[in-house]
């Protein structure tokens, strides 16, 4: 079996060779933008999907931090990630919430046009999950049995996409021909679910809680235990944003910074969750929200569980983990003509984006069980 697969390969198999195109020629479209086309007098409009990744944005925005810091925001929700993409790719937007490979793939030009763009501000660590449909609960135990499988994806140039191929692969399961990866927005992830369209779906909260309310799903792994500690969402800005604004850029990552803080305080879950569940922001049952915030899962082998480290808000931007998207994009043949897998256009793509106050080191992370070298970021892949 080859890991390395061609991106047409890949996104027939995903059945999203549709949504790619767009997105490249979408993005072709916003080559040129202005940061004037994302605000409107002195208010910075900021793009999110509603989902709990967003809660430091969404705390932000509800607590006045962003007012606080001298910088005035209005946030606009959209229902999926290509929407969102669209608008940032065609300079609708100049911040706005992303899932953290979606910046690199930007930056480098990876849909065939290029909006120089850095990853602000890293939004959250774990919290996602791989759920399996109820029905397959005494038949699955591992990657090897599901072969065959349907399972939702939120993007392609998603940490969960990426996540997955590698799980699979590293149960022996090829992620192009032994399963299908459909590209879902999140919202509809239960409810394909529900309905038996899909067999499973690697996505974030309040979505895998609702699988488990609902009956439908059950929790088969947490994404932190293929890698512990992993970025999922961003708040990103086009570089050009941050040279012409530099005093807006500093106050909406400060204001984001005491979001964080506050959404990642069990002893403010009893705010946070109403806050978040609002129409406004996700518009979910409040009890969904909560537990996702505490961690409170029932697992595949039926067991309740209560983990402290289940999610976290506000973790530095890591050089490694983009350095390890940046892999991976380039592995499974996403990175366009610019992003190839070689080890040192990985490593320039990774730090393009990085801000200037992200951690920056070399140290080797386990991931799937593979020893990821951050200086060789090929090295075991092909």
């Amino acid at each position: 079996m080859q890991p390395y697969l061609s991106r047409r390969a890949l996104l027939r198999a995903a059945g999203i060779a549709g949504a790619g195109a767009t997105l490249g020629t979408l993005a072709a479209c916003g080559t040129g933008s202005s940061s004037s086309n994302a605000a409107s007098g002195n208010v910075v409009t900021i793009g999110f999907v509603p989902i709990g990744c967003a809660a430091p944005l969404l705390a932000a925005d509800s607590l006045d931090l962003f007012n606080k810091h001298g910088v005035q925001i209005s946030l606009r929700k959209f229902a999926g990630w290509a929407d969102l993409w669209t608008a940032y790719a065609t300079g609708e937007l100049d911040v706005a919430h992303m899932l953290s490979p979606m910046p690199i793939a930007l930056d480098a030009a990876a849909t065939n046009a290029a909006r120089p763009t850095e990853l602000s501000f890293t939004q959250n660590t774990n919290g996602q999950a791989l759920t399996l449909a109820a029905k397959h609960h005494g038949h699955v135990s591992s990657a090897s049995d599901m072969r065959g499988m349907v399972l939702g994806i939120p993007f392609e140039y998603s940490v969960h996409a990426l996540l997955l191929r590698d799980y699979l692969v590293a149960g022996g399961i090829d992620p192009v021909a032994d399963v299908e990866l459909r590209l879902l927005r999140p919202a509809d992830m239960v409810a394909q679910l529900s309905v038996g369209t899909i067999d499973g779906f690697i996505g974030p909260e309040p979505f895998n809680q609702r699988a488990l309310a609902s009956g439908a799903g059950r929790i088969f792994t947490l994404t932190r235990e293929m890698w512990d500690r992993h970025p999922c969402c961003s708040v990103v800005m086009s570089k050009q944003f941050r040279l012409a604004h530099p005093a807006a850029a500093d106050a909406i990552v400060a204001a984001l910074h005491e979001g964080a803080s506050f959404v990642d305080d069990p002893a403010h879950v009893h705010e946070s969750a109403p806050l978040l569940a609002s129409e406004k922001y996700l518009n979910q049952e409040e009890s969904l929200i909560a537990a996702g915030l505490t961690g409170s899962y029932l697992n595949w082998e039926g067991e309740q569980v209560s983990d402290p480290n289940y999610l976290s808000y506000g973790d530095p931007t890591s050089s490694t983990a983009l350095t390890w998207m940046a892999a991976q994009l380039a592995r499974w043949d996403l990175g366009g003509t610019r992003l190839t897998f070689d080890d040192t256009a990985i490593r320039d793509a990774a730090f393009a984006v990085l801000p200037k106050d992200a951690v920056t080191n070399d140290d080797p992370v386990t991931i799937n069980g593979h020893v990821f070298d951050p200086t060789r970021p090929t090295a075991g892949y092909r």
